[in-house]
């Protein structure tokens, strides 16, 4: 499902895990970072492995 048609019930889970009461903007930065940046790593590392496999076929 595309994320921006998804309501904020539907992210209730994964805002509670995030959220920090003392931040300004109401969630840990910093551990938000840390996950999107293992999840765009995880999305790399699975690309390459993706274009390798093309790449043999070829």
């Amino acid at each position: 499902m595309e994320p921006l048609n998804r309501t904020k019930e539907e992210y209730k889970e994964t805002i509670e895990k995030i959220s920090l009461p003392q931040s300004p903007v109401g969630i840990d930065a910093q551990y938000t970072h840390a996950i999107i940046i293992e999840y765009l790593r995880d999305i790399s590392h699975r690309l390459d492995r993706l274009e390798q496999q093309l790449n043999f076929k070829k």
